[in-house]
């Protein structure tokens, strides 16, 4: 279960809608994150920080990026989550949500500044709206995986 909403992350990571406006891809979350945080605090031991760097590789390699950014920005946050799990079990999902959209905006800027440093883009600021974009994705994405959860944590 964890796998396929991995790669539905990988899938979604590399979407785009057809006629959309430029501006709308600021708000594109970063999926592995929001993916595995989401899991690390519904089914804690199920993921782990080795899991999550390996992922972002394929991300980093799906993505053209430099290699290890995704790993690490993916395993930081699941180590921090499994960290406090039981604090951010504990939270509401606006709560939840609000908190990923600050990591995702402080990830997305350390991508943006590595992505200049090494001369492969453009430094922005538009970091916060993928922020926004993952406060937005995670509440969609628990409320389709609730149920699957459920169901996969009893197996």
């Amino acid at each position: 279960m964890i796998g396929l909403s991995v790669i539905a992350a990988m899938l979604l990571s590399v979407m785009r809608l057809p006629g959309t406006p430029d501006w709308l891809g600021w708000l594109c979350p970063n999926w592995g994150v929001v993916v595995f945080f989401y899991w690390t605090v519904t089914a804690p031991g199920r993921t782990g920080v080795v899991s999550a760097w390996l992922a972002g590789f394929f991300f980093d390699v799906l993505l053209s990026e430099p290699l290890g950014l995704h790993g690490v920005g993916f395993a930081t946050v699941t180590y921090l989550a499994m960290r406090f799990q039981p604090r951010l079990a504990m939270y509401t999902l606006a709560q939840q949500a609000a908190l990923l959209a600050v990591t995702c905006a402080v990830l997305a800027s350390l991508h943006d500044l590595v992505r200049w440093v090494v001369g492969g883009g453009d430094f922005l600021w538009t970091a916060p709206l993928a922020g926004v974009g993952a406060a937005l994705a995670y509440p969609l994405l628990r409320v389709v995986t609730r149920p699957l959860a459920a169901w996969f944590l009893r197996q």
